[in-house]
């Protein structure tokens, strides 16, 4: 499983369409500081595979929106 490209971009309107502020989503997420949140939004800190599924439960999606599975050969 891998971060999609668009992750922030989805981040955001996501964040915008609920009516939350970041720091509300930050709250939600269980991070120290909203300013982490805001890095993470705006592309200064990575969206990692973590703080996806944070997000996700946030946000109340599945990790299927800001994620894609990845095939594996056997």
């Amino acid at each position: 499983m891998f971060v999609k490209s668009n992750a922030l971009e989805l981040l955001q309107e996501r964040r915008k369409e609920l009516g939350l502020s970041g720091a509300e989503v930050s709250r939600r997420m269980g991070l120290k500081t909203t300013q982490h949140y805001w890095n993470i939004e705006n592309g200064k800190n990575r969206l990692t595979l973590e703080y996806a599924f944070l997000a996700a439960d946030a946000l109340n999606v599945p990790i299927t929106f800001f994620c894609q599975k990845v095939k594996e050969k056997i």
